[in-house]
């Protein structure tokens, strides 16, 4: 009983970053999710940490932001949305 049947034991892929980035651009994933996370203000910059989660052939894997995105908070269009049904004004 030592031998194993063939393709029963099948070698894993090896995963690398190229490989990983072939993943996302050709969509082979079967659970996609990303994250945006504010770390705070400074002065007039948003700091954020972006992440994403996703599977891929019973195995997960992680991507995070190494760095910390600073954006001005100018280059955010902020709106009113009242009681979140529709927008009802920009708000400047």
């Amino acid at each position: 009983m030592g031998s194993n049947m063939p393709g029963f034991l099948a070698e894993k892929e090896v995963l690398n970053r190229q490989r990983v980035k072939e993943i996302l651009a050709n969509k082979e994933y079967s659970f996609y999710q990303e994250k945006v996370s504010l770390l705070g203000i400074e002065g007039d910059n948003m700091v954020l940490k972006i992440s994403f989660l996703l599977k891929y052939k019973e195995r997960m894997i992680f991507i995070e932001e190494k760095d910390r995105i600073v954006l001005p908070y100018t280059d955010f269009k902020v709106e009113d949305w009242g009681d979140g049904i529709r927008k009802i004004a920009d708000i400047e």
